[in-house]
């Protein structure tokens, strides 16, 4: 098999206690093209530091991107991905970490697609804090290991590709837009992007290390992540896929206090399978006890 460039992009923030075994299971790779790009993202914890004393022991070279200044996940992906010169990329956060033929396999089997293929993802363990292998967290292979037409239509029902499996071409990425600092949930918003343009491509066996850490979502992340998983459903769908879960949503975000954002209006305004009376409502910012009395008229 050919030997086709692939850029390894490794984000940290606060990963010093992590970082050294992911850039290990990179150098342990089977498959040995690869341009490495290590990013930090002005970590308090000294990662930039643990991560220079690994590339000078290791003799490893990398392109460095290291802030300063905390800009977020989605500007350093940027910034890194523009450095980027394989024909592939993986990208992967420094807390997790990869099978030593994570790459080899991901490169073999987007090699022997056609180029309607613009990914491919695996299955993963999950690990603890001590990097002990855990309960999983998903089937991915229920998820993944289906016809990817059929793929195309449930990812817009959720999503379900773990993020630290992928490798892209790198023209697939590109070709869709840089990494949006608006959003939490900004993996879901690429593959879908992808996903419109590309088939996507499953392999399952678990090739990579998912670290589950112990730490609490706050409410209001949740709520946050919620709401834009919604939207981009609703900006997805096409074919009334979701319907019923945008609408009840829709109809318990209108009900509680949270102030829904004007995006998530715009898109719900424009989803062909809305309820119009909800939708009404919103628009005209109309008492909950008017909603109401809407459903007895409308």
């Amino acid at each position: 098999m050919e030997q086709p460039l692939v850029t390894v992009i490794v984000i940290s923030y606060n990963h010093s206690k992590f970082v050294k075994e992911s850039l290990d299971s990179i150098k342990n790779q089977t498959y040995k093209n690869i341009q490495l790009i290590v990013g930090d993202d002005a970590s308090p914890d000294l990662s930039a530091e643990v991560i220079k004393q690994w590339l000078q022991t290791n003799s490893f070279s990398a392109e460095k991107n290291f802030h300063t200044q905390n800009t977020g996940v989605a500007a350093m992906l940027n910034e890194c991905i523009a450095l980027a010169k394989g024909k592939y990329i993986k990208l992967i956060a420094a807390d997790d970490f990869l099978h030593p033929e994570a790459i080899e396999k991901s490169v073999r089997k987007l090699e022997s697609l056609d180029n309607e293929y613009g990914m491919v993802f695996t299955n993963t363990h999950t690990i603890d804090n001590d990097s002990l292998i855990i309960g999983d967290i998903a089937d991915y292979d229920a998820l993944g290991n289906v016809d990817p037409y059929i793929f195309r239509k449930e990812l817009i029902k959720g999503n379900r590709i773990p993020a630290l499996t992928v490798l892209l071409r790198t023209e697939a990425l590109k070709e869709t837009g840089a990494y949006d600092t608006k959003f939490i949930v900004d993996d879901y918003y690429r593959w879908l992007k992808i996903s419109e343009k590309y088939l996507i491509a499953y392999i399952p066996e678990k090739l990579a290390y998912y670290r589950m850490h112990a730490e609490n979502i706050s409410k209001i992340r949740k709520e946050k992540i919620e709401i834009e998983t919604t939207l981009l459903q609703m900006t997805f769908d096409k074919e009334g896929l979701v319907k019923e879960r945008v609408n009840g949503l829709t109809q318990k975000y209108y009900f509680s206090d949270l102030q829904l954002p004007s995006e998530y209006k715009s898109a719900y305004h424009q989803y062909p399978f809305r309820v119009k009376r909800l939708d009404l409502a919103i628009q005209n910012r109309l008492p909950v006890f008017f909603y109401k009395l809407l459903n007895k008229i409308i």
